[in-house]
């Protein structure tokens, strides 16, 4: 389980933020919890245009990549603080990340009753409908007297508080897979065994395949496929095994701008706007990632009219492309190699037909063989 767990201040120094690293070690072996500060967000202002604002939409970008969120927040005169409401309005300022994304509140104070009159406000504003966060019901964290319970080392040592903590932690869990579940079942659809309509058949020029061969020759194909449609919208990608960008049914229909990391937006954006107007038709790139040799290729999809329909991207590990490559698979005198023994092999059949009258070759040919058909 990934989670994104915000610091709700921008002091310096905050209870609130030793109370997420203690959480982030204290639950490591059931949650990746990554601690965001919003101390480098600017002010909300609506004349500044968010999407050229980099902190803003890297933040937006982990929550939106998250399984869930966690609010630490403090207290201020019986609200949340001023840095964290303008955040909030950032995230729901032409950009949603919070959409329906689960949302744990947790706060601590100086005081007894541990920033409960904020947390109940920041509720309120995240159940907002431009917000419209799903905020866990019925459980609260309310950590009061915080400089008496944390140690020097930011360990808890109100064994109470930890239980109740580990308690609200799990039923966060327990409640983001019961959405993760609800969702998966609005899509209805389970792209490897169930395709819609597997008996149905498509008339291409060339052939018919049915839908189902269609399939599962596409997620067969050794490398992967997503497709961007007209309106820059994620609209289909390959269920290949093992895919070298990870992809999610979560993802669909959402803006381009919103399932890449927030340094790739620009190129990706510039390559989607010169397809658009014809300027180009086919963009490569190469990169390594894990490792391993990556090519990808973006092309320009257009009817017979050349109207675009959108962008194909096809990426593929060439790791085993490479090996043949250096090991001379590909060299003249390996292809000479090959046909000397296709020669061979040919001649000694030839010489059996002659021989028996009947052939020996069975119906079969050498992958090897630039002539092989299996209609030849």
């Amino acid at each position: 389980m990934k989670l994104v767990a915000i610091v709700g201040t921008n002091a310096a120094f905050s209870y609130n933020r030793i109370l997420l690293h203690y959480m982030q070690q204290h639950f490591e072996k059931i949650a990746e919890i990554e601690v965001c500060e919003i101390n480098e967000l600017p002010p909300f202002c609506e004349d500044l245009p968010v999407k050229k604002e980099s902190k803003i939409m890297e933040l937006a970008y982990k929550i939106t990549k998250a399984d869930g969120v966690v609010f630490a927040c403090p207290e201020y005169d019986h609200s949340i603080p001023a840095p964290l409401k303008s955040a909030i309005e950032w995230l729901s300022y032409e950009i949603d990340p919070l959409k329906q994304k689960p949302v744990l509140i947790v706060g601590a104070s100086y005081g007894p009753q541990g920033s409960s009159r904020a947390q109940q406000h920041l509720r309120q504003i995240l159940a907002s409908p431009d917000a419209n966060a799903n905020v866990l019901p019925g459980n609260e964290f309310l950590l009061g007297n915080v400089a008496q319970v944390f140690d020097k080392e930011g360990q808890l040592g109100d064994q109470q508080a930890i239980k109740q903590l580990n308690s609200c932690f799990n039923e966060f869990l327990s409640y983001i897979r019961i959405l993760q579940a609800d969702a998966r079942e609005d899509k209805s659809f389970n792209s490897v065994k169930n395709p819609f309509f597997s008996d149905a058949t498509v008339q291409f020029p060339t052939g018919k395949l049915k839908l189902l061969e269609i399939q599962q020759l596409l997620s067969t194909l050794p490398f992967e496929l997503d497709f961007i449609d007209a309106d820059d919208e994620f609209a289909w990608f390959s269920d290949k095994a093992q895919r070298e960008h990870v992809r999610s049914v979560d993802d669909l229909g959402e803006p381009v701008k919103d399932c890449h990391p927030p340094q790739a937006v620009p190129a990706v954006l510039k390559i989607l706007s010169d397809f658009r107007s014809g300027a180009k038709d086919r963009v490569e790139r190469c990169f390594i990632a894990q490792g391993h040799p990556i090519y990808t290729q973006y092309l320009a999809v257009r009817d017979s009219s050349n109207k675009y329909l959108g962008t194909l991207e096809i990426t593929s590990n060439v790791e085993h492309l490479k090996n043949l490559l250096e090991t001379g698979a590909f060299s003249s005198e390996a292809g000479s190699v090959k046909a000397a023994s296709q020669s061979t092999k040919e001649s000694k059949e030839n010489e059996a037909d002659a021989v028996t009258g009947a052939s020996q070759h069975d119906g079969s040919w050498d992958d090897t063989s630039s002539s092989g058909s299996m209609h030849g």
